[in-house]
């Protein structure tokens, strides 16, 4: 397959490497410096878990206008709009896949998009160190595919697939979207009141307790307006049943180096992004407390106290 990839961080720079090490032709969008990087020495990417690492060389293009099989838009929220305009020039009618926070589904993408427009999200998680990409494997939320017979999307998967990236097919991708986006509003609104330190996330019972209420009752609050689409790893972990459980969870997970690469990393460098997920999600769900309480200016943190 011919592919390009828009937007080369973390997300962008490890689908890139992999897919490239699976035999796709791979192109990289030109964009600032992180592009420049990739010219000249191609997408790096190194499992800090798995301690795997792959390389690949990677052709950067100055525009979209060249014909591709799959385009993978790996960007943030804010960088959507831009990101769709300079598709406008794209040839023909690929498979268009977006990879990112998205509670709004296929709503926010604009219309006019070239070619075939997918939601997906990754499996991975991590930060850019000295050009390279650190992450880690989210063993429990494989890539999210939509469910289709485009066979772009079958080649896709069994790329990843033979690259020993989990993929899981995905029936409602746009609900599923909302309660991840609620789940990770929550982790990401937890993780601001402890500084974004996991490990300090990890030693406050109380705000994790808090965390894991926000989050049910996130869910319910969704389920309340039909939104079908929850994973059913989250639904079953954030039971009301399960509190105790999910709460143990969620400490190992912040003392692990999934709590920092998968979590913590993000929330620090796309605060921006997270918060405005914490409002979509308070204008949303207004008959959760928990949430109410979460998604609230802690103000300054003296300790773990809000003053």
């Amino acid at each position: 397959m011919k592919v390009l990839i828009v937007g080369a961080g973390v997300i962008g720079t490890v689908y890139g490497a992999h897919l490239a090490a699976a035999g796709n032709q791979v192109s990289v969008l030109s964009h600032g410096h992180r592009t420049d990087e990739v010219a000249s020495g191609g997408l790096c990417a190194r499992d800090v878990i798995g301690g795997g690492r792959v390389g690949a060389e990677a052709e950067v293009v100055p525009d979209a206008c060249g014909a591709y099989d799959v385009v993978l838009v790996a960007v943030r929220r804010d960088q959507l709009a831009s990101a769709c305009a300079g598709l406008a020039v794209l040839a023909g009618k690929p498979a268009v896949v977006f990879f990112g926070n998205n509670p709004s589904g296929r709503v926010a993408i604009p219309g006019d998009v070239p070619g075939d427009v997918y939601l997906g999200f990754p499996g991975v998680g991590g930060v850019m160190a000295d050009g390279a990409a650190d992450y880690v494997r989210i063993r429990q939320q494989p890539t999210a595919l939509p469910q289709g017979r485009d066979p772009r999307l079958a080649a896709l998967e069994s790329a990843l697939s033979a690259r020993g990236l989990a993929v899981r097919r995905v029936t409602d991708m746009d609900g599923w979207l909302a309660y991840h986006a609620a789940f990770v509003a929550c982790v990401a609104a937890a993780l601001y009141r402890c500084g974004t330190d996991p490990i300090r996330l990890a030693a406050n019972r109380a705000t994790l307790t808090l965390m894991c209420r926000a989050i049910t009752g996130a869910f319910a609050g969704l389920r309340a307006d039909g939104t079908a689409g929850l994973p059913r790893n989250l639904a079953v972990l954030h039971s009301p049943a399960l509190r105790a459980v999910a709460v143990r969870y969620w400490a190992r997970t912040m003392r692990s180096p999934m709590g920092e690469l998968a979590f913590a990393a993000h929330s620090r460098h796309a605060e921006a992004e997270m918060r405005a997920l914490g409002d979509d999600m308070a204008a949303r769900i207004t008959d959760s407390p928990a949430l109410t309480e979460l998604l609230r200016p802690a103000g300054r943190m003296v300790g773990d106290i809000a003053v």
